[in-house]
């Protein structure tokens, strides 16, 4: 018996170890911008610090209700189109930045009236060494400035 119990301990010694340096991921300032009240879509920003000498690559995003995507903004010959990304990697001692005009996590499915400022929203980040990390990210009216759609009329 002490010999099982010892093989599985030496089995699980380097899942240990390598579990310690995944605590090391930091979610900083998650929020949500959401344009105009009947938006179909809102994008959400954060912070991802990654303190550990192990680089982690973010996976998925979920959420009980809407059907997250995670997006960059890119611009080629004055065109910006977003752009669906299967992964983002968070490298070893480094911070990815999600912000306007670049990263974002993509909140499709909305309802007319979904998601007002206040409100919060909890979702899962899964990576693929981390494994789920929960996230609350809060709902705040989109800045005004130059990604402020506010007076552009609906088409849908």
């Amino acid at each position: 018996m002490f010999r099982i119990a010892a093989f599985l301990l030496l089995l699980g010694a380097p899942v240990f170890a390598s579990d310690a340096s995944l605590v090391d991921l930091k979610i900083s300032n998650p929020v949500i911008y959401k344009a105009f009240d009947k938006a179909r879509s809102a994008a959400g920003y954060m912070m991802i610090g990654n303190a550990s000498d192990v680089s982690d690559v973010l996976i998925d995003v979920q959420t009980n209700k809407f059907r997250p995507m995670i997006h960059e903004s890119q611009e080629s010959d004055g065109i910006a189109r977003m752009v669906h990304l299967d992964a983002v990697e968070i490298p070893a001692g480094g911070t990815v930045h999600f912000a306007p005009g670049g990263l974002h996590i993509m909140i499709m499915g909305l309802q007319p009236g979904e998601l007002q400022a206040g409100e919060t929203l909890d979702a899962v980040l899964v990576f693929d060494r981390a494994g789920e990390v929960p996230v609350t990210f809060t709902v705040e009216a989109m800045p005004m400035g130059e990604n402020d759609h506010s007076d552009h009329e609906m088409t849908n």
